[in-house]
């Protein structure tokens, strides 16, 4: 089997030129267009060696481009053979990999992609600046990359549970009705749920077939009449199944989704599908081509999914969940954060990731966990410049006293979900570091304390979290913050704080979750992020201006800060207020929960400034 880039791409390269093709879409979702992937599904992977989870390669004749976001840039040139790889960046002021296919390849070329795993969305864009130049998107029976891919492992088989209501706060029947009224609204009587963390919200089921993600590789169909659920039916006890049936769910092989969209298709006077889950195969499969099956073609609706929006705005039982998660995931990182301060005063020999195979020890003794809810992010001096850098034992740096020291972890409770980062220094840090990390902090705490109208945007609220860094002419390249799932993804839509618009761009609503994430990173020398979990609440304010809603943020996180890199005559009294109210919430929910150094450690960084 081929093992380097080069040889890889040629083999694609006969492939391709078998089955008549210019170039080749290689993406990195599976059927269901997930952010996390099984080990089945890193096709992009795979052909290029690129292991992050955001990214798309692009396979020509005679060159290959990968596509990636600000988070993964540096990674992508370290990992990828440039000499076969071109890195490209995917920003909305860049030339996107639609319009560089169209400019670059030959008039009429033909362009492959496998259908199941290009998301509507994706090819619709695709379509429409392809056909300017006359090329042609060609939909693939066979994956060409899996029949290169030898030693491809097998999908898993994991068993799915139920959530319990207890902490979902809504059953899965009061679930469904709510989804059929917002489809009749939307004038549809039917949906095709193919994302993976929406099928687990709506029928209160949990799995393990996604790294770091609770999920059932699964379907549904709903329509006004019927809930049908396609899943590896060896995957479902007796026990769950009779529970799901008693609300309604009748259970089918996950196999045959395609026959029952076609029975969809000519049945259904409307279906709706979100064009950012959706597959383009699933798409053809509802809208048939030839004249005898388009007698009776369903009208087809393409639109956010009402169930991602309902999903996002959190019951009182998940919020409690949340609380509960994040304190035991407190105590977790407090524990470790003492542990660590001790072994590099005392000049243990630490790497990066012997740091979080420790987290990871004080995580489990939590009780509820399941899982880190991604790869933890242990990233020292250089290294934390690279925003998603993924330790590796063989290559991984010595966490010295010289430099900053980045941690962005999160697990999975069956209570909830958690993001964090911190940023510390084992030594002593310099003036610039010092003012780079209060200037993250000051964003941090702008964003954290606003307060704003109902109808904002994250859009609107990520420069609160940038100013301060612009004020000197620093900036970041990520978003400022993301939802997070209930015992579900560690990233969650629709709702984003970003400074580049969204389409669809939600505005944030009483009950969403999100994280509150700015940071700096100078390439070669360090990174800086702090990041906490927040929920959205109604906002006391003095006045309520035209009877509108206004709404703030109020933690979950609650770790304390490295206090020797904040640079306290940056700051002003509001601030400070923030900083020592913060500490003194975090004094007051976790010292219950740890004991002994811990505790000691925990009581000297909550101090007031």
């Amino acid at each position: 089997m081929a093992t380097t880039s080069a040889a890889k791409l040629s083999l694609l390269r006969e492939k391709m030129k078998e089955h008549g093709l210019d170039a080749l879409i290689v993406n990195s979702e599976d059927a269901h267009q997930s952010e996390y992937v099984g080990e089945s599904e890193r096709r992009r992977q795979f052909i290029s060696g690129f292991s992050g989870s955001a990214g798309t390669a692009f396979v020509g004749m005679e060159g290959a481009w990968l596509w990636t976001d600000s988070r993964y840039l540096l990674q992508a040139s370290q990992q990828l053979d440039t000499s076969v790889w071109t890195v490209m960046h995917s920003l909305p002021r860049q030339a996107s990999m639609a319009e560089h296919a169209a400019a670059e390849l030959p008039q009429g070329s033909r362009i492959g992609a496998d259908p199941w795993l290009l998301p509507l969305a994706t090819y619709q864009t695709l379509q429409d600046k392809l056909s300017s130049r006359e090329h042609v998107l060609v939909p693939l029976t066979n994956n060409l990359v899996d029949e290169l891919w030898d030693s491809r492992p097998r999908p898993p088989k994991g068993k799915a549970f139920a959530h319990p209501v207890r902490l979902s706060g809504s059953s899965t029947k009061e679930k469904l009705e709510r989804t059929r009224k917002e489809l009749r609204e939307l004038g549809a009587s039917a949906m095709v749920i193919s994302s993976l963390d929406e099928v687990a919200w709506l029928l209160n089921v949990r799995g393990d077939d996604i790294p770091y993600n609770p999920f059932v590789v699964s379907y549904v169909i709903l329509t006004m009449e019927e809930t049908k659920w396609f899943v590896d039916e060896e995957k479902v006890d007796e026990s769950l199944r009779a529970s799901l049936q008693d609300d309604g769910v009748s259970i089918f092989s996950y196999s045959s989704l395609e026959e029952h969209l076609v029975l969809l298709a000519k049945g259904c006077g409307s279906v709706l599908v979100d064009p950012a889950k959706c597959s383009w195969k699933v798409y053809m499969i509802l809208t048939p081509e030839t004249k005898e099956e388009m007698v009776e073609q369903c009208k087809v609706i393409t639109q956010l999914s009402p169930v991602c929006t309902l999903k996002a705005i959190k019951t009182e039982e998940e919020l409690q969940g949340f609380r509960d998660a994040h304190l035991k995931d407190a105590a977790a990182m407090v524990n470790f954060l003492c542990w660590i301060e001790k072994a590099m005063e005392d000049n243990v020999h630490l790497t990066e990731v012997s740091a979080a195979d420790k987290l990871l020890e004080f995580r489990k003794q939590q009780q509820g966990f399941v899982s880190l809810s991604f790869e933890t992010i242990s990233a020292y001096g250089s290294n934390g410049a690279i925003i998603h850098y993924s330790p590796e034992a063989e290559t991984c740096s010595t966490i010295g006293k010289d430099s900053l020291y980045l941690l962005d972890s999160g697990a999975q409770f069956y209570e909830g979900t958690t993001d964090i980062t911190r940023t510390m220094h084992f030594g002593s840090p310099t003036s610039h570091e010092r003012s780079c990390f209060t200037r993250v902090l000051q964003g941090h705490i702008a964003l954290d304390s606003a307060v704003f109208p109902l109808g904002t945007t994250g859009h609107m609220l990520d420069l609160l979290a940038r100013l301060p860094l612009w004020k000197a002419g620093l900036d970041y390249k990520h978003g400022t913050g993301h939802g997070v799932g209930a015992f579900l993804c560690v990233h969650e839509g629709p709702h984003l704080i970003s400074y580049y618009p969204k389409d669809p761009d939600p505005p944030i609503r009483r009950g969403m979750t999100s994280s509150i994430e700015p940071g700096y990173y100078e390439e070669g020398n360090f990174g800086i992020r702090i990041e906490n979990v927040v929920y959205v609440r109604e906002a006391r304010t003095e006045h309520k201006f035209d009877g509108i809603e206004f709404l703030t943020f109020e933690p979950l996180t609650v770790v304390p800060l490295e206090r020797k890199l904040i640079d306290k005559t940056m700051l002003s009294e509001e601030e400070v207020r923030w900083v020592d109210e913060y500490h003194r919430l975090c004094w007051e929910q976790v010292a219950p929960r740890v004991e002994g150094d811990a505790k000691e450690w925990l009581r000297r960084m909550t101090q007031p400034l």
